[in-house]
């Protein structure tokens, strides 16, 4: 009797329950008006892509690439660069100069990492500059429209790990690795003897004075020098009156140096030589490629008359584009880009990213040289999702809306870059976010392979037939 009362009983809810139901759904859907009533569309068209090349990037920054290397997917690079110096830290007890004399003169490029072969032997050749630097900061600068390239002023050989620093040295998070290039002691003694004369008191006398160095790679292959500072150290010793712990005057001798340092505000100028595979640029059925820094991107069309077709011109709410990659064992990634660059530690207020940039070719130029950042409607940015292999843009309706408003019968197109982000964190609402506030081309050796064709690239749609007023 009792099972036959709780039988009953659950039967009782459940009828009750779905009463409920249908009248919620009834008054949910069934007060609208028709007019009122929102219809939701979605499509997904499929998106072409083609691999493209331009001569050259921006690439105004103190930091440089030096060497030559080569990788068997993505072809060979050579970097050098041409830099201006700043006298940044000159001479001290001027009249103390043991004979007026300057020792010797050293050209210091100092690098936290190298890519390839650290034992590959390599020579590095100084030229020097004789013409003015133009503020031009694209990479195919040519080094013979500066410099005196019959002339040059050392030539040193190198390896990028140096042997003769102990591994624990290495491991030391202050380390630098360095090369110090000789160079000859007349130019720093010139320059000595001018500020003996009071000469040389303002930055554009020094740089008329001394315009700058070339340096580039001129033997050897297989490794890359990442470098973060360049200088020229001018040594020599003074000849001081010193007391001891008693008090009583010695005479000594102490070494110093003043130094030429590349600053921000002083000209930088990169050159890349790209020897790039004939197959990265053409129109492959399966596949398409981004390279750094040889200005190899990704020209995405977009079908805008296909999206007109699917949906009309109604208000986008979502239009997801996902770009897949090539994972490691099937097309290498030649190197470190598709995750993060180097990022600083968590607790770090600032630091960098490596990402895509998605940008209509048009606004290229300048976003780049106004070091702007994406801003979600004209441009976007996304980073490597390992463990999809993917590259995401979650929502570009903004820049497909535009494109229909203006030529609806014409397709869009738009180019994927490789770049570096930097970022500084804030406080919101007591929670630190990352944000970014300036955007350059990625400038390390490096490539990525893009599946295209079939279901691989495709862009989906989601509209609906609100209207929204403005």
């Amino acid at each position: 009797m009792k099972t036959n009362e709780f039988v009953f009983c659950l039967l009782l809810v459940c009828i009750i329950f779905s009463a409920c139901d249908d009248s919620i759904g009834r008054v949910g859907l069934g007060i609208l008006p028709e007019e009122d009533k929102i219809s939701v569309f979605d499509t997904t068209v499929i998106v072409d892509a083609r691999t493209i090349e331009v001569d050259s990037i921006y690439a105004k920054t103190t930091n440089g690439l030096l060497g030559d290397f080569y990788d068997p997917t993505y072809g060979n690079i050579k970097s050098s660069y041409i830099c201006q110096y700043y006298p940044s830290v000159g001479f001290t007890y001027l009249d103390s100069i043991v004979n007026n004399k300057i020792d010797s003169v050293r050209l210091n490029v100092y690098y936290t990492s190298y890519l390839g072969d650290s034992l590959a032997p390599m020579e590095v050749t100084v030229y020097p500059v004789v013409k003015p630097l133009d503020k031009n900061y694209y990479t195919n600068a040519d080094p013979a429209n500066y410099c005196d390239m019959n002339n040059p002023m050392a030539k040193y050989s190198y390896t990028a790990r140096n042997l003769n620093i102990s591994d624990s040295l290495l491991q030391a998070r202050s380390y630098y690795y360095s090369i110090s290039i000789p160079l000859p002691a007349k130019l720093g003694q010139d320059y000595l003897d001018k500020i003996q004369k009071g000469e040389l008191t303002t930055v554009d006398e020094f740089l008329d004075f001394f315009p700058g160095t070339y340096l580039t790679n001129t033997f050897g292959t297989g490794s890359m020098l990442a470098v973060d500072m360049t200088d020229i150290s001018l040594y020599y010793t003074l000849q001081r009156t010193l007391q001891d712990v008693n008090g009583n005057d010695s005479l000594a001798t102490v070494a110093q140096r003043a130094v030429f340092t590349v600053t921000k505000e002083v000209i930088q100028l990169n050159k890349f030589e790209n020897t790039i595979s004939s197959y990265l640029t053409e129109d492959s059925p399966d596949k398409t490629y981004l390279k750094s820094p040889a200005g190899v991107f990704t020209e995405i069309t977009i079908p805008i008359k296909d999206i007109v077709k699917g949906i009309g011109t109604k208000k986008f709410s979502s239009v997801v584009l996902s770009l897949k990659a090539y994972p490691k064992d099937e097309s290498t990634y030649a190197l470190p880009f598709p995750g993060i660059a180097n990022s600083a530690n968590d607790n770090s207020a600032s630091g960098y990213e490596s990402k895509l940039l998605l940008i209509e070719p048009d606004s290229v130029i300048n976003f780049f040289e106004m070091k702007k950042v994406a801003d979600g409607k004209t441009s976007y940015t996304t980073q490597f999702n390992s463990s999809t292999y993917t590259y995401d843009f979650s929502n570009i309706a903004n820049v497909v809306q535009n494109a229909i408003e203006k030529a609806p019968d014409k397709d869009l197109k738009l180019w994927v870059i490789p770049v570096l982000t930097t970022w500084y964190q804030q406080n919101v609402s007591g929670q630190y976010l990352s944000v970014d506030y300036m955007t350059s081309h990625y400038l390390y050796p490096s490539g990525v392979t893009l599946k295209k064709g079939g279901d691989n690239l495709k862009v989906r749609v989601v509209a609906s037939d609100l209207t929204i007023n403005e």
